[in-house]
């Protein structure tokens, strides 16, 4: 007895179908690529954005407790100071700052923040580098040290860096602080990031 042939059915896709699919996943993915990169510059410029105000808060908090800047005796009002180990070692506690001539006596960790990722050429992203005595350095998203100005002089007010245009020369804050952005440019101000 024969079976007739409309009881069998396939058991599988043909190449066509199978190609059809694996085109419509492409469309898809090349539609989401642009959306997830601008999602993660946007995630990486809120983290630069919240890693500037936490430095801003702990550099007040120092103030707070010395009422000082935590700066050297020879740093100037107008040159930035970057978030490498003669900064950093200051805020996070190191055990060269406190000894006598040290800048944080009492070891206070003014700043905290997760362990910095590796770039492969010497520099990190996203977060702090720590050395074995307690020092360390501060890195934004794009693998480069923060930008900080303070009030040195006391008088209430900072000048505010070249690169940001505007009539006032001085801005009425005590800490400005600011990254490049994803450029690593100053001079490229659309991607800039900062505390004012």
């Amino acid at each position: 007895m024969r079976k007739s042939s409309s009881i069998y059915r396939r058991k599988g896709f043909t190449l066509l179908e199978l190609l059809v699919v694996i085109a419509i996943i492409g469309i898809l993915a090349g539609l989401m690529f642009p959306a997830a990169t601008g999602a993660l510059r946007k995630a990486e410029r809120t983290h630069a954005e919240n890693t500037c105000y936490n430095l801003k808060n702990a550099i007040s908090a120092y103030f707070t407790e010395y009422r000082k800047y935590p700066a050297k005796a020879d740093a100037n009002e107008t040159e930035e100071i970057r978030t490498n180990s003669d900064l950093m070692d200051i805020l996070l506690g190191a055990d060269s700052e406190a000894k006598k001539d040290g800048l944080n006596p009492r070891r206070i960790a003014f700043y905290t923040d997760k362990a910095a990722k590796p770039l492969g050429d010497g520099s990190f992203r996203k977060g702090v580098t720590l050395e074995s005595d307690g020092g360390g350095e501060l890195w934004d998203p794009y693998g480069e040290h923060y930008y900080v100005r303070m009030d040195l002089d006391y008088n209430n007010r900072t000048e505010k860096p070249s690169w940001d245009t505007g009539d006032a020369q001085f801005l009425p804050e005590a800490i400005l602080i600011w990254s490049a952005g994803k450029d690593t440019d100053e001079s490229t101000i659309k991607d800039n990031v900062k505390t004012w």
